[in-house]
């Protein structure tokens, strides 16, 4: 019996600091509202971004910048946009999302004149309205869980999937491309077109990628790379299950 009524007492106790913790945060007990659209003023320097949580992001280049978010009336006010000197971080404040439907998406339309990097840790979505012409492009993921779709134009792209299942398709033209994956999402590269290459592939999802010039392998993972084009090709290291395929 005192056994019975100590499991009573813990599980009443969760359910109070539960409750408690939904209180505290309004956001919680708001239903998502009707959709909006809300502007923010940012920054004409802005170049880096840091993408956190649950957040699309539509990049689009412009000579003026400009961020809209489009979502839930109730929710956008929880969706924080934190510009310090060059750096743009955007995150998603909103807590007890298992209350709301996974179809609530919330949209940050980004336009800004030049983009060098981002780092993505979020379970959102990134893609590019028209081309992203630039100079060099870094785009770093540890643990991101969406899917990345960008077309560009660069002298230099690198590619670095620490970890996580988060799949890019790229597309597009570049000078040099660096591709490192030691995560289990997709590198599909195939129309992104390179004329000189490397990639260094840790992972378990495969690459594909499209080099006319060089291609320099370093292959260590369960994962393939496939590759299109003539380009001359150098192993630097190869172990694991994984395979170089011509295609």
């Amino acid at each position: 019996m005192q056994l019975v009524l100590k499991y009573r007492i813990f599980f009443f106790a969760i359910i109070m600091i539960v409750l408690n913790a939904c209180v505290k945060e309004s956001a919680c007990i708001k239903s998502t509202g009707k959709q909006v659209v809300e502007t923010r003023i940012i920054g004409n320097d802005i170049t880096h971004i840091i993408l956190k949580d649950k957040l699309n992001l539509v990049l689009r280049q412009d000579s003026t910048p400009s961020l809209t978010i489009e979502g839930g009336e109730n929710l956008l006010k929880y969706v924080r946009a934190r510009q310090k000197g060059t750096e743009l971080e955007l995150k998603n404040d909103n807590k007890c999302n298992f209350l709301r439907s996974y179809k609530e998406e919330i949209t940050v339309y980004l336009s800004l004149p030049n983009i060098k990097y981002i780092n993505y840790t979020g379970f959102g979505n990134v893609s590019s309205l028209g081309e992203l012409k630039l100079d060099e492009f870094t785009f770093e993921t540890r643990n991101g869980t969406g899917s990345i779709n960008l077309t560009i134009d660069v002298q230099k792209i690198n590619i670095l999937q620490h970890t996580g299942p988060a799949d890019f398709t790229l597309s597009g033209k570049a000078k040099f491309t660096y591709l490192f994956s030691g995560g289990s999402g997709w590198l599909t590269c195939k129309n992104l077109i390179s004329e000189n290459a490397h990639v260094n592939h840790d992972g378990t999802g495969d690459i594909t990628l499209t080099a006319t010039n060089s291609l320099l392998i370093e292959l260590t993972s369960l994962g393939n790379i496939e590759y299109y084009g003539n380009p001359s090709v150098t192993i630097s290291q190869q172990s694991g299950k994984g395979k170089l395929i011509k295609k």
